[in-house]
């Protein structure tokens, strides 16, 4: 059963190395977390199954299977049946071109968290808004890159080094192409 706690300071001037849970992540990136403390959102758990923390607010998903034998602190955004700890749904107020939104978003919790643990610097890796959007267009899943962008700047007024690692495997924010932009030329062949 989860409990209210307070994570204030529990990391006081350390360096938190946050795993996103976009396409951008990958087993070379989660690698360059380890050593600092380590927050994993979501499916990112896979790839650091050692994390100090994981991040989860939705309770009714399936990335909490995935985090069953993890021995870290587990957060989640309500009270709910899982040997976990709340802290709340923690939305942010993102400014984008149709004026002023509130959205809920892992992975900007995660960095709300590691701000309110008392973080000297953050390392973003595994982060892809752009791809985020492009993916969850249809869905009203908007917000991401602008809040991405604000939460940034506003750490970074107070003091915060955040610094975002990409995967030098993808690019983020770029689609993989669809079948019928690709050459069928190039598709390996087949000898009869």
């Amino acid at each position: 059963m989860t409990q209210k706690v307070s994570l204030k300071d529990i990391w006081k001037g350390e360096t938190v190395a946050i795993l996103g849970a976009g396409p951008d992540m990958t087993e070379e990136l989660a690698q360059k977390s380890y050593q600092y403390k380590t927050i994993a959102v979501n499916r990112a758990i896979k790839f650091a199954p050692n994390a100090d923390m994981f991040v989860a607010l939705d309770p009714h998903h399936p990335f909490w299977d995935d985090a069953k034998d993890f021995n870290g602190i587990k957060i989640c955004g309500v009270e709910c049946d899982y040997d976990a700890v709340y802290i709340g749904m923690l939305y942010e107020k993102v400014k984008i071109a149709g004026g002023v939104i509130e959205i809920r978003n892992n992975a900007l919790a995660a960095i709300r968290i590691a701000e309110i643990a008392g973080a000297k610097k953050i390392i973003l890796l595994g982060f892809d808004p752009e791809r985020y959007e492009e993916i969850h267009a249809h869905t009203g899943f908007i917000g991401l890159k602008e809040g991405l962008e604000q939460i940034t700047s506003e750490l970074r007024s107070k003091g915060i080094e955040v610094e975002r690692i990409d995967s030098p495997n993808q690019k983020p924010g770029t689609r993989p192409a669809r079948r019928s932009e690709i050459d069928p030329k190039t598709f390996p062949q087949v000898k009869k």
